[in-house]
């Protein structure tokens, strides 16, 4: 078999149009969230989702802890509370810093304002995958907003819809 170099891996990866999450949990009045690309349905009988979080941040220790996590799906416009949560180096605090809105949902993990949905999860299971933990999220909360667009990163940029449905 022939050795898959890593800058060929990320730029197959970078060709799956996706939207946009932040990924939120509440531990000890601290909070914390962190950009996830990798999300996805996993079950609608019980209701499941999948979230992948790189084990080099605070974020999946806290959620084990906590045991509860958000997922705010971004919209068009959102880039910069994207930017925030993927910025490297921050530690939890009692609240996010602009330009992040965020309040509690029904497990008390913060959902940001203005997201196009949102999904407040009990964690059922985290599974440990490489370098990445695998939570497992049973959905108390759904929510979502018809009125907006989403947020779409393809080929290493934000993009609109139209960009996307037309090669951009």
């Amino acid at each position: 078999m022939p050795e898959v170099s890593p800058d060929d891996f990320r730029g197959a990866l970078a060709s799956w149009a996706s939207g946009v999450t932040v990924v939120t949990t509440k531990l000890d009045n601290l909070v914390y969230g962190i950009t996830v690309s990798s999300f996805a349905s996993l079950s609608v009988d019980p209701l499941l989702i999948t979230v992948s979080l790189a084990d080099s941040n605070h974020l999946p220790g806290m959620i084990k802890k906590s045991r509860q996590f958000a997922v705010s799906i971004l919209a068009a416009g959102q880039q910069d509370v994207s930017a925030y949560f993927a910025r490297s180096g921050r530690d939890p605090q009692p609240e996010f810093e602009t330009p992040v809105k965020a309040r509690p949902w029904h497990t008390g993990s913060p959902i940001i304002e203005g997201a196009i949905a949102h999904l407040d999860c009990e964690l059922e299971q985290a599974i440990q995958g490489g370098d990445h933990t695998i939570a497992v999220g049973r959905v108390v909360g759904a929510a979502f907003d018809v009125s907006k667009q989403p947020l779409v990163y393809f080929r290493r940029a934000y993009r609109s819809v139209s960009e996307v449905s037309h090669g951009g």
